[in-house]
């Protein structure tokens, strides 16, 4: 299946090539940790970072991320699973928590070259949109509310700002809404939401019963993608939710 995987990526690669467009691949991965806190109920950045190592994913969007709060005193969720997987960490930090932070991050191989975080609405505690910006595309975290008016305004925000990027752009995150639900329909409408291959439930991570964990490509200014591959990993106990990847290649008209 992997030398599958190699060979179809590589043939659209030479497709789009021909076609004059500009092939970029990546792969990418999707991660609520859950404060690295499992099923279990241990506290492990080293089975998060595991996972991430295994896969071996470019850029990997991360919610329910503590940083130095009293809750987990002297922990730094992002910065210790960044320094276990040898990648560039960007936080996001959506409320002030018990003494630090709490919120969303990105980590990538790759050095940003900029990010920015976008305020989004929830009747319960703020959220967060976080754009990272990599050489070839923008990587983009985000973990909606549970309400669904909050949802549905945070995805019009969300297609606005990505509207405004001058590169092709991935969204990833908890969106806290199914398939079929509105907030995901009107995303649908601007974004290429990634089919997942297999079973596409992502939620409770031990026996998932739920999507609402998604990879999405912004497509209203050009931009397309062929889907190579895009799983949900077996990850039981590691935390709540289970983690995506997807392997995909992009390309923008010029």
């Amino acid at each position: 299946m992997k030398h599958l995987s190699i060979l179809l990526s590589a043939l659209l690669l030479a497709l789009m090539t021909s076609c004059g467009q500009r092939p970029v691949e990546a792969r990418l991965m999707c991660y609520n940790v859950h404060n690295c806190v499992g099923l279990d109920d241990s506290l492990s950045c080293e089975r998060i970072a595991k996972i991430i190592n295994n896969a071996q994913v470019e850029a990997v969007a991360l919610q329910e991320l503590d940083s130095m709060t009293t809750r987990y005193p002297g922990h730094d969720m992002l910065s210790e699973v960044a320094t276990l997987t040898d990648m560039y960490p960007t936080y996001a930090a959506s409320i002030d928590y018990r003494g630090g932070k709490y919120g969303i991050g990105i980590l990538t191989k790759e050095k940003p070259l900029s990010h920015r975080r976008v305020p989004l609405p929830c009747r319960s505690e703020p959220r967060s949109l976080l754009i990272v910006e990599l050489e070839e595309y923008y990587y983009c975290c985000t973990h909606l509310s549970l309400h669904e008016e909050d949802r549905i305004t945070s995805v019009a925000i969300i297609i606005d700002e990505l509207s405004k990027l001058d590169k092709p752009a991935i969204i990833a995150g908890d969106f806290n809404a199914l398939p079929n639900s509105f907030p995901m329909m009107a995303l649908g409408r601007k974004f290429h939401i990634f089919e997942k291959m297999g079973s596409p439930y992502t939620f409770p991570a031990n026996e998932p019963t739920r999507e609402i964990d998604y990879i999405a490509l912004y497509t209203g200014g050009g931009a397309s993608a062929e889907v190579v591959s895009h799983e949900v990993l077996h990850a039981p106990v590691e935390s709540d939710h289970a983690p995506i990847v997807a392997e995909v290649v992009i390309s923008q008209q010029k």
